[in-house]
């Protein structure tokens, strides 16, 4: 019981200082956007452009740029290097887990942390990624309507993007300022489409980079990538309604071992310690482990074949 109180505690502490640093986060997100978005209708472009984050920053290493895709999906504006400082400190907790609390009870909290956190910001990168795309066909429509007027694409989207809404405006307002500082068009589009994982943006890009370089109708283009939006979603809402029961059940089966699994530890502390004294009960704890992380990501991988959309 001990060790099921040393993990409560544990864990409660993570996340009472990773929900401060996301609050943090997210409070600076929208200020920095604010800023920029009163900037740009004041007319001082310089100023706007230099009030970034450093989207444009080439990553190196892999697993920062990943966890900096992840953190950048949810639609917090953080620096790389901030990202890497929240790295380093979780870093730093895994000894202070096994030495406070063991072996097994500290690589079980540290697991516990990292599903949950992975998981949060993967159930909110996915929020966002759905607004994006349910608000991007009518942002699509006031983009059509500027370049009527005779204005040219980066024009247009950002005028469209100071009447949008977020998330859709903040992400719009980013590809301005990074076009001010002298990136194209098409490649921050491209970044932006791998960032969100939103294939319709890659479709823009690629819209932009031909009408760059052999010219073409963008508002046609533009209307007929809404009618496929509209399409998309009215499909993938009657699929989902379709697959909702088998869902369920795909989420009843990851979720039960794990349940037993803590009822066990809650109930028998030792059960798992006479296991974990033997060479044989540890090989067996972490197959099962291993098994049912697999067999989760392979569930995932199965449901989100079924949505539309990464990219």
């Amino acid at each position: 019981m001990s060790q099921l109180a040393s993990i409560g505690l544990f864990l409660a502490a993570v996340i009472a200082v990773f929900g401060a640093m996301y609050l943090w986060t997210r409070a600076r997100t929208r200020e920095r956007q604010e800023d920029v978005l009163m900037r740009l209708r004041a007319g001082d472009d310089a100023m706007a452009a230099s009030v970034g984050f450093g989207e444009d920053e080439t990553i190196r290493n892999p697993l920062l740029r990943w966890a900096c895709h992840l953190v950048w999906r949810t639609g917090a504006e953080t620096e790389p290097a901030m990202v890497a400082r929240w790295l380093i400190a979780f870093a730093l907790l895994i000894p202070v887990a096994l030495v406070l609390m063991g072996v097994f009870a500290g690589l079980v909290a540290i697991g516990i942390v990292l599903v949950m956190t992975w998981a949060l910001l993967s159930r909110q990168a996915a929020r966002q990624r759905a607004k994006i795309i349910e608000q991007l066909p009518e942002f699509l429509d006031s983009v059509a309507r500027v370049l009527s007027a005779g204005n040219s694409l980066e024009e247009s989207l950002i005028s469209a993007a100071q009447e949008a809404h977020d998330p859709l405006r903040g992400l719009f307002i980013s590809v301005g300022r990074q076009v001010r500082l002298g990136a194209t068009l098409e490649t921050v589009l491209a970044e932006m489409a791998e960032i969100y994982r939103v294939r319709d943006l890659r479709v823009i890009a690629l819209a932009a980079s031909i009408n760059r370089k052999y010219g073409g109708s963008l508002r046609e283009i533009f209307r007929s990538l809404i009618q496929a939006i509209r399409s998309r979603d009215m499909a993938a809402r009657e699929l989902r309604a379709l697959t909702a029961e088998t869902r369920f059940s795909a989420i009843v089966l990851a979720v039960i071992p794990v349940g037993i699994m803590l009822y066990i530890l809650a109930s028998n502390p030792e059960y798992y310690g006479a296991m974990w004294a033997e060479t044989n009960g540890r090989y067996m704890l972490f197959g099962a482990a291993m098994l049912q992380a697999i067999g989760v990501f392979i569930i995932w991988r199965m449901l989100s074949s079924v949505e539309d959309g990464e990219a």
